[in-house]
């Protein structure tokens, strides 16, 4: 019967350190996390943000002169004809693209 409550007195000490080491992991891992978006939020208020840049971008574009949108289906046809020809199991060099239609 001793041999038993020494087999379970080591098994309640290996889940106690087992346990212990989890909740330290928890703890240091948080206090990281802490510390590391406290670096990101110095460095976000030193650099302005994605949308002020994209509004002063916006503001000197709209000063300068009207945007154009020119859409270029070249890169549309290569698109297309490298996934045909990779569904035949050939090369691009072997397919011809005569016309481009598009449906909605």
């Amino acid at each position: 019967m001793s041999a038993f409550f020494a087999g379970l007195n080591t098994f309640v000490i290996g889940i106690l350190i087992v346990f212990l080491a989890l909740v330290l992991l928890i703890v240091l891992i948080n206090m990281f996390g802490k510390v590391v978006s406290s670096f990101e939020n110095k460095k976000k208020a030193i650099e302005p943000t994605p949308a002020q840049t994209a509004k002063t971008r916006v503001a000197a574009v709209t000063t300068q002169q009207p945007v154009v949108t020119v859409e270029d289906d070249c890169e549309i046809v290569a698109a297309i004809s490298a996934v045909i020809a990779l569904s035949l199991g050939t090369t691009t060099d072997k397919l011809v693209v005569k016309s481009l239609k598009r449906i909605r």
